[in-house]
């Protein structure tokens, strides 16, 4: 049991927690003005990978938004 256990907690981590730790970081360092940081590719079709498209698009809203602000 203590095995299986060990193998379910590596799944968990290295599919839920590891990839929300990374979308986290990127959205932290576009709330603090880091928009040209490079896009995570994330391309599943899961919950993850949604959250990673969308956290994708505001970062482009917002370059668009600060470019619009410029001129």
């Amino acid at each position: 049991f203590v095995i299986i256990g060990i193998m379910l907690n590596l799944m968990l981590w290295a599919l839920v927690i590891r990839p929300i730790g990374k979308l986290s970081q990127f959205a932290d360092r576009v709330s603090l003005g880091e928009l040209e940081i490079p896009e995570i590719k994330r391309r599943s079709s899961d919950e993850i990978g949604m959250l990673s498209r969308s956290i994708g698009r505001m970062r482009t809203s917002m370059v668009q938004a600060m470019k619009m602000l410029e001129s």
